[in-house]
């Protein structure tokens, strides 16, 4: 971690080291979501002639309209924009945002300026990252973050000044508005009912990020260091409620090896087999019905709702059904892939570039603290850190599954890439989208040890270590 750099409110502000970011305008980040937009975003753009500027855009709907929802707590912004058939955003112009480009970037909705910085506020400061539903945040290109510390204390401000007003805005709605001043993270649930103090859990955070350090240092190969990790949450878990201080987990030696009862290898393939459609499956799906990409706080079933789910319902079965129980998951662009087949195909030790990317994703999650509490849904630590568990499976699984096709034992870094990227958008998207499957995901993501067997097999197919 670099030195901690001031903000405007006094709050050390975080940065991790050897994580890289700046925009390589290739688009994909302003594909598969309607963006939220503010009364103030959507009055800065909404009178300019767009198709006077951009033919493509002549006799275009540019916006959506959900003010009366928005008014009723219903969505979470009174206007969205408008995504092209393909999904892309419709200001997206040449792989760059016409918004950007004509008026500048202050002229952009709030949520896109800000993307994909993250900033999480806690007891000890303001950790910072980046999301990796960008393309160019998983590849690592650009400016390392640690060299943008003054760019990222005015993105900070303005969070802070965008999440204020748009608090204020949201004080005359059913919703209400939310407290932006009280820090969220005094205390962290790590699983249950069991909460320890944000001193208490550095412990544990430290040990984590020490492990992974290590692992760097040694090239230990990935699926090792995330089966001690998993360890380790699962140590600190038992180790509070028995009463005993984390500062003792300092002593604690992972070492990723499973214990009898720990594995159960249909189940978490059931589950994992869910999650995979869910966050690669599921897409495809939700392309063909824009109306359901704008953030909703409380989804209710009106008539208009009951509509699209049975005209969902055919391609939900269908695509459910085949990836669910038969394990045959149909990926957009990429075509189908055998989940069952894919987890037992045999491969190669990945390449050293991809273990270190690897390492790096899981890094930067644990130390940008998005993965779990308030920046995340209010995910325990337990059901955070599964969750990222079953995201990296999913990953793994479809750079396998594109193994197999090619019929070669070697895992391609570009397919690690896109499996992470896809993944990681829809790991946001859907917990926006539908706050039920939300509420669902954090109680199977509650059992300990969610994905050991799916891990364990992967570990034994791909590296020489014993893994129990």
């Amino acid at each position: 971690m670099s030195e901690p750099a001031e903000t405007g409110d006094l709050s050390p502000l975080l940065i991790p080291d050897g994580v890289s970011y700046n925009c390589q305008g290739c688009g994909r980040c302003c594909a598969g979501w309607s963006v939220g937009m503010t009364a103030a975003d959507y009055a800065r753009v909404k009178d300019i002639d767009w198709g006077a500027l951009y033919p493509d855009l002549i006799g275009k709907e540019l916006f959506i309209n959900r003010e009366d929802e928005y008014k009723k707590g219903i969505t979470s912004y009174p206007y969205f924009t408008q995504p092209r058939p393909d999904g892309s955003c419709s200001f997206l112009v040449d792989n760059l945002c016409a918004i950007h480009s004509h008026l500048g970037e202050d002229a952009k909705p709030g949520t896109c300026q800000l993307f994909p910085y993250t900033f999480v506020e806690t007891p000890s400061g303001v950790y910072t990252g980046v999301s990796m539903n960008s393309m160019a945040a998983v590849r690592n290109l650009g400016q390392p973050l640690v060299e943008q510390r003054g760019k990222l204390k005015g993105y900070y401000a303005k969070m802070k000044s965008y999440l204020s007003n748009k608090a204020v805005e949201a004080s005359s709605t059913a919703s209400g508005a939310r407290q932006i001043g009280d820090n969220p993270y005094s205390s962290v649930v790590l699983s249950g009912q069991t909460s320890v103090s944000w001193d208490e859990f550095l412990h544990v955070d430290k040990k984590m990020l020490d492990t992974i350090k290590k692992a760097e240092k040694t090239n230990e190969d990935f699926l090792l260091t995330l089966l001690k990790i998993e360890d380790i949450v699962w140590r600190a878990c038992n180790m509070s409620k028995m009463g005993q201080p984390l500062s003792e987990i300092s002593e604690f030696e992972p070492t990723g090896i499973a214990g009898d009862g720990e594995s159960n290898v249909s189940t978490n393939q059931g589950i994992m087999a869910m999650i995979f459609y869910l966050y690669l499956v599921y897409p495809s799906i939700r392309a063909d019905f824009v109306d359901m990409w704008q953030l909703n706080n409380n989804e209710r079933f009106s008539p208009g709702k009951i509509m699209r789910l049975i005209t969902q319902y055919r391609q939900y079965v269908g695509s459910g059904f085949s990836t669910i129980f038969l394990k045959n998951a149909n990926v957009r662009k990429f075509g189908k892939i055998n989940l069952r087949k894919a987890i037992e195909y045999p491969v190669k030790p990945m390449p050293e570039d991809a273990q270190k990317f690897l390492r790096r994703w899981l890094y930067l999650k644990i130390f940008s603290k998005i993965y779990f509490g308030p920046a995340f849904c209010d995910y325990s630590l337990l059901a955070g850190f599964n969750g990222l568990v079953m995201s990296f499976i999913c990953a793994f699984v479809f750079a396998k599954g594109e193994a197999m096709k090619r019929k070669t034992d070697e895992i391609h870094l570009d397919d690690l890439y896109e499996g992470v990227f896809r993944v990681d958008k829809e790991y946001f998207v859907l917990n926006q989208l539908l706050p039920q499957v939300s509420v669902a995901l954090a109680v199977a993501y509650s059992v300990p040890k969610m994905g050991r067997g799916i891990l364990q097999m992967l570990a034994k197919g791909c590296v020489k270590v014993s893994c129990g």
